[in-house]
């Protein structure tokens, strides 16, 4: 099989399943987010539809319940482990880390806003950063004497580390908007108020 075929969403399945043993669409939602969303979201309709495609392409195989619920449990085939696997072994990434942070989107034209603008969305973004940190914190607490999860309690630890990152540079530009905002020329101030008179009319 080709493994052109397969995606991220791929293998967070393959991985999911190879580490948890039979699992059901239910069980990888409920998975996937308490350790992986916060380092890669899916959404929730991908994640019931993909085991049965992978199904399809013989990396996973499936075994319906007798009775009960009739639950249908995926577990993964040796094709499948060794598309993993050598998914794993490849260092190269299909593509670098993409930073989509609306924040910071706002900070680089902060120019064109007020001070105290630019003060509260820093504020705003340090109660955020302060929300997500309690709750990778919550989560290493939870789960830091589990045996043989050392590898997700790394990526965890990473979280941990980009947050209290992240709330060290927005509480800079809190105590900084003024003086990170340029001192505008007159030209500038003639330019702005050419356009306000503009678009008044």
């Amino acid at each position: 099989m080709s493994e052109g075929r397969l995606n991220h969403l791929s293998y967070v399945v393959l991985g999911v399943i190879a580490v948890r043993g039979p699992t059901t669409s239910y069980q990888l939602k409920q998975y996937v987010a308490e350790s992986i969303a916060y380092l890669w979201p899916l959404q929730h309709a991908t994640l019931y539809r993909e085991p049965r495609r992978l199904e399809d392409l013989g990396l996973l195989q499936s075994e319906t319940e007798d009775g009960g619920r009739r639950r249908q449990f995926f577990t993964i085939t040796p094709e499948g482990l060794a598309c993993l696997r050598n998914w794993l072994r490849d260092p190269v990434t299909a593509q670098p880390s993409e930073l989509h942070d609306e924040a910071l989107l706002k900070l680089h034209f902060g120019e064109l806003a007020d001070p105290s603008s630019m003060r509260e969305l820093a504020e705003n973004q340090i109660v955020e950063r302060k929300t997500r940190l309690a709750y990778f914190t919550d989560l290493q607490r939870r789960y830091q004497d589990r045996p043989g999860i050392g590898y997700p309690l790394a990526t965890l630890r990473a979280g941990q580390m980009i947050e209290k990152a992240s709330i060290a540079f927005w509480r800079e530009i809190a105590e900084t908007a003024d003086e990170l905002t340029p001192v505008r020329s007159a030209h500038a101030e003639r330019s702005s108020h050419h356009t306000d008179t503009s678009e008044r009319k």
